[in-house]
């Protein structure tokens, strides 16, 4: 089986305590279970995890990468085109590019003005790790449900970009807010090998390459279930913990 847990912030370090919580957590994952990135083979009979952080932001960049780095933790990094800043970016202070919450950095004349996403140099730093994979989280982040008439520029404008940034496209695509429909997901399919939607479960069958299930984590569930349990406990465990009523055969976990 495999858990695929988004980390979907922009902003990871201003409650301290929240960004400790997250790096214990990660460690947890790393001590306890495989942690794949898209292509990797499944473990024949262990639970695996993938990590997918959907922003690639500055606090990101300096904040969550660095930790990856030092403990040898994989992830895949979404990037949003049309939120990559000049290189100028760089020249800004930090404490300046961290300044927007979540919600802001996406209006206009606040990523154009502080810059709160990464540069195309900080992205290929990133990149030229082998425990980054970049993925596209679309071209602006906006929902593809209902054939919208941007469903070319989310899907294939974004991938073309990080093409041509990266030398080679882009394995993964996350669906923005994680929703799609029929028609997106036929289009993300002729362009991704793989993509990823909030689905709140594990995903049983390992041949699974697209509308691949995630997991929306918020710092109240950094926790981790008794991983050696059989299947049957991992999954009622998680579908416990993100507060759905679908238990298998109609049974809470015994916790």
């Amino acid at each position: 089986m495999l858990g695929v847990l988004a980390f979907r912030s922009v902003v990871f370090s201003r409650v301290p305590k929240h960004l400790d919580s997250l790096k214990h957590y990660l460690l947890l994952l790393k001590q306890h279970a495989p942690l794949l990135l898209p292509g990797d083979p499944l473990p024949p009979s262990r639970t695996a995890f993938m990590l997918t952080f959907d922003f690639a932001s500055i606090d990101f960049y300096t904040s969550i990468f660095p930790f990856l780095q030092l403990h040898q933790i994989p992830a895949v990094v979404g990037v949003a085109w049309r939120y990559v800043p000049p290189t100028t970016a760089m020249d800004l202070p930090l404490s300046y590019r961290l300044t927007p919450t979540g919600t802001l950095a996406f209006q206009d004349e606040v990523f154009s003005k502080h810059m709160p996403f990464c540069c195309q140099e900080e992205l290929l730093a990133m990149a030229s790790s082998p425990l980054i994979q970049l993925a596209s989280s679309g071209f602006a982040v906006r929902n593809l449900q209902r054939s919208p008439s941007y469903l070319a520029t989310e899907v294939f404008l974004s991938k073309h970009y990080l093409h041509s940034m990266l030398g080679q496209p882009p394995k993964a695509f996350l669906y923005p807010f994680g929703k799609a429909d029929k028609n997106s997901k036929a289009y993300v399919e002729k362009h991704y090998d793989f993509s990823f939607v909030l689905g709140n479960t594990l995903n049983i069958k390992k041949t699974k390459t697209h509308g691949i299930f995630r997991f929306d984590l918020s710092p109240n569930q950094y926790s981790i279930p008794k991983l050696w349990n059989s299947p049957r406990y991992l999954k009622n465990w998680f579908l416990f913990q993100w507060g759905t009523s679908r238990f298998v055969k109609g049974k809470k976990p015994s916790l």
